[in-house]
């Protein structure tokens, strides 16, 4: 019989790092070892931990954020203190290793890990690895990564090319259920706008610019909206007197049921994104988020939809009603959208959790 071990899992910030997170301390919890997760003061963090039954297994580290040379003094005192409680935190929960999702508090956890002289592993679901992933990856005692692209990037690393962690209860509900559960029309095609945890302007105004594009359609189809919770009153507002079915919520808890529910799913292309929309089969239009350090974003969506499981748009060509032209034609392209479905299914790595945990349990 072994021993148990301690796993700390940083993925705090966005839900693209929390959500693969939740998915690997499933599989090591399955191997039965204890998980506690470090997370930022986001309120999207608590939530998230809040929905997956996680809400008293959290503990924050202070999120620091690079703003350029001027900012650099005010950085390195905000980055010590980080790391200093990131120390803290692991001695008292006593890990045996600690799991970097990326991201401002993965940095400052591995960070206080290799100055305590702790073993630890990496994630990287981006097709190009952040600043900090390539500093800390050669340390690591395993890199691993959601696209085989990313490992070109990291020479000195010890790779494993395992695709990008899903919860486990994604792509298990019927369409017909998750249609219920959201309390939508049982017959009407849904396009779901998902602007990303922290929502998405850019992608809020040209769904709204292209409703005149769809106008055809609107006896038809069904709109669901995650617009962020910041901007979830704008957008209901550009929807009254649309003459469209549209639901607009800051965010939703049910991601499961949304892309079960979902004929066409419109979205940044964090690659958590694209694992979920891979896991569930769903095709895609994907805006990439123009301001993505080494537009990461542009490179994900390549990977993804170069293999026939997507389309991609850059957010400064949605001028007029172009996002609304494009939903209609996908739409009215049923063969399009199942070669998109195979295409999409194909990428994704049902084992990606099993595989990392697997790894981990080896030095817990």
């Amino acid at each position: 019989m072994f021993a148990m071990g301690r796993l700390a899992i940083a993925c705090g910030g966005t839900g693209g790092h929390l959500f693969p997170g939740l998915a690997i301390a499933e599989a090591v919890r399955r191997r039965g070892h204890e998980v506690r997760f470090f997370i930022s003061a986001k309120p999207v963090d608590k939530r998230a931990l809040s929905g997956a039954g996680e809400s008293e297994n959290g503990v924050e580290i202070p999120a620091v954020g690079w703003n350029g040379l001027f900012g650099a003094v005010p950085f390195l005192f905000r980055l010590i203190g980080a790391v200093r409680k990131a120390g803290e935190e692991l001695s008292r929960f006593k890990a045996d290793a600690l799991l970097g999702m990326g991201g401002f508090v993965s940095a400052a956890s591995v960070g206080a890990a290799r100055r305590g002289g702790l073993p630890y592993f990496l994630h990287e679901s981006n097709a190009i690895p952040g600043r900090a992933t390539k500093f800390l990856s050669a340390g690591a005692k395993k890199m691993f990564v959601g696209f085989e692209e990313c490992g070109r990037h990291l020479p000195k690393a010890n790779v494993s090319v395992t695709g990008t962690p899903v919860r486990g209860r994604l792509g298990k509900i019927s369409k017909e259920e998750a249609l219920k559960k959201l309390g939508l029309h049982p017959k009407r095609h849904l396009v779901a706008v998902l602007g990303g945890s922290q929502g998405a302007r850019g992608i809020n105004e040209a769904m709204l610019r292209g409703l005149p594009a769809l106008k055809s359609l609107a006896s038809t189809i069904q709109i669901l909206h995650l617009a962020g919770e910041a901007h979830a009153d704008k957008v209901r507002h550009g929807y009254d007197h649309s003459g469209f079915s549209a639901v607009v919520l800051g965010f939703c808890d049910d991601m499961d049921a949304v892309y079960a529910a979902a004929d066409l799913v419109v979205s940044r292309a964090g690659a958590g994104t694209l694992a979920e929309l891979a896991a569930c089969g769903v095709p895609s239009i994907l805006i990439p988020f123009p301001a993505a350090v080494d537009d990461h974003q542009t490179a994900n969506a390549h990977a993804f939809a170069d293999r026939g499981a997507a389309e991609i748009v850059a957010e400064k060509n949605l001028i007029g009603t172009e996002l609304g032209q494009r939903i209609a034609r996908l739409l009215g392209d049923c063969v399009r959208q199942e070669h998109m479905r195979r295409a999409a299914r194909q990428q994704f790595t049902p084992e990606a959790a099993e595989k990392i945990a697997e790894e981990i349990a080896h030095v817990l």
